[in-house]
């Protein structure tokens, strides 16, 4: 009886010839899902690199890296989002002349006060990284206000020198108390008051204290409330010095009592 054979005999040609062709079988499906990896890249042909053959030396294996290395780089996640951030918004400071204020004299009228404002951002992200900002809608939300700092200007009058008249003086300061009311008594304790203090010379001068004038005002300066001529002229002292009785002490004789009590008034 005769019957074919189906499995090849140890070593015969059928045997050798089913092996080469599985073999060829596997060497074509590794082939081609190398060349369906090197596709989905962009092109493989473009690399160099042999799609349908594994790589076998270190050249074909960087070939083959720098051709997947797109897949990596589109991994990225880039990001853009905007944000709003609140910022300080410094006060400046202005100067203003001051004529009723000694010269090099500064004195800050107006503090100064911080502003606020919000600040929107468009913001790039990279991995979660921030790599670009750029700015956009600013809001004001409280304005800065700025300090404001007088700056003296007024001059100080020269001092005199010498004795005025004092007569002359005293009888310009006899009328002026009368046109108050203050006589009789009240003129004479004026007249005793400021006798001792300066015996009306209207450029008496104290130059350790700084007290000035028939009335001596200390500092002189004060007087300048009733004339810019404070320094020199007489009726300019006399007035405010009967304005300084009148507000502390009432009457001159109340004055002349604190003067022969303690020394001054």
């Amino acid at each position: 009886m005769s019957y074919r054979r189906t499995t090849p005999a140890p070593g015969g040609r059928r045997e050798t010839r089913t092996k080469t062709r599985f073999r060829r079988r596997t060497v074509g499906t590794v082939t081609v899902g190398v060349a369906l990896s090197a596709f989905a890249v962009g092109s493989f042909a473009s690399a160099g690199v042999n799609a349908f053959a594994s790589p076998q030396t270190d050249k074909d294996v960087a070939a083959a890296e720098a051709t997947l290395a797109p897949v990596e780089a589109a991994s990225t996640d880039i990001e853009v989002v905007t944000t709003t951030e609140e910022v300080k918004l410094e006060h400046g400071s202005v100067q203003e002349d001051d004529p009723n204020t000694d010269k090099g004299t500064e004195k800050v009228v107006t503090e100064g006060e911080d502003g606020t404002a919000l600040v929107s951002y468009e913001v790039t992200l990279k991995d979660g990284v921030e790599v670009e900002r750029s700015e956009g809608l600013t809001v004001v939300v409280d304005e800065p206000v700025d300090e404001v700092v007088a700056i003296g200007t007024k001059t100080k009058p020269a001092i005199p020198t010498g004795v005025s008249n004092a007569g002359t003086n005293r009888a310009i300061g006899k009328e002026m108390a009368a046109s108050k009311g203050w006589t009789g008594d009240q003129w004479s304790c004026l007249n005793a008051l400021w006798t001792k203090e300066s015996n009306w010379n209207s450029n008496a001068h104290n130059s350790s204290s700084g007290a000035h004038g028939i009335p001596q005002s200390l500092p002189g300066s004060k007087m300048a409330s009733h004339g810019s001529d404070w320094a020199t002229n007489p009726a300019t002292q006399i007035s405010w010095g009967l304005s300084y009785i009148s507000g502390r002490y009432g009457s001159p004789c109340a004055a002349w009592g604190h003067s022969q009590s303690v020394g001054w008034y």
